[in-house]
């Protein structure tokens, strides 16, 4: 089952994603998080994983893109909450996530988007 929400927080967008994510989902998930950086005007996008098991070499594209698509919109995104087991999937599998900055998790993205650190 897949859950994902998008919530504005001050000045950020929160994606909070859970479950399994398949391919027509991350790609629909894709637009939502592009229309929503324009409709809010929002200056990050922050992408909480924690709860996803599973980080596969398309999500992980897709994630990728998204990013260098905010990027081009003006705003940055961070992928917070990476499960141990995620960032190795991600690391042995040689999965490019350019673009994309990490946090340990979603208060500390935020923190770091207020200016915080």
């Amino acid at each position: 089952m897949n859950k994902s929400s998008i919530v504005k927080i001050h000045n950020a967008l929160v994606v909070t994603l859970q479950g399994e994510i398949d391919d027509r989902t991350a790609l629909e998930l894709q637009q939502e998080i592009l229309q929503s950086v324009i409709r809010y005007q929002v200056s990050g996008v922050v992408i909480e994983i924690s709860q996803l098991d599973l980080v596969d070499s398309y999500m992980a594209r897709i994630l990728s893109e998204t990013a260098r698509m905010i990027k081009l919109m003006g705003a940055e995104t961070f992928l917070a909450g990476l499960r141990p087991m995620v960032a190795v999937t991600i690391v042995e599998m040689g999965l490019n996530i350019d673009g994309v900055k990490t946090a340990l998790n979603l208060e500390v993205a935020l923190e770091v988007l207020k200016g915080g650190r």
